[in-house]
């Protein structure tokens, strides 16, 4: 027959035995919380992370566009420019103008010959 001592000590090991479950769940219950905290901190920093990526590569990209239409309008510039020129000389380049200052020199030099 059980006496009273051990029935005792079954009651409070049984205790003790529930007391650590409702902990070790708490425990646990605790631990997924932050874990749940932890990835949603983490979603939240890598959107931010590929929303910044994202701006800056197309701050890029109109940036390049800029640059390509600086240079553009620049050469624009130049031949229209080089057109004039040509029209202003009769329609004759500079180097157009220096073949036929030689052809003629030439034609002078033979004819004087």
């Amino acid at each position: 027959m059980s006496t009273l001592s051990e029935m005792e000590k079954k009651a409070e090991a049984l205790k003790v035995k529930q007391e650590r479950a409702v902990d070790a769940a708490e425990a646990m219950r605790e631990f997924e919380a932050e874990k749940a905290s932890l990835l949603n901190n983490t979603l939240r920093l890598r959107a931010m992370r590929l929303e910044r990526e994202a701006q800056q590569a197309q701050e890029e990209q109109v940036s390049d566009i800029k640059k390509t239409a600086q240079k553009l309008a620049a050469m624009q510039k130049k031949t229209a420019a080089a057109k004039d020129a040509v029209k202003a000389s009769g329609g004759k380049t500079a180097g157009a103008k220096t073949a036929a200052a030689l052809k003629k020199a030439r034609t002078s030099t033979k004819k004087a010959s």
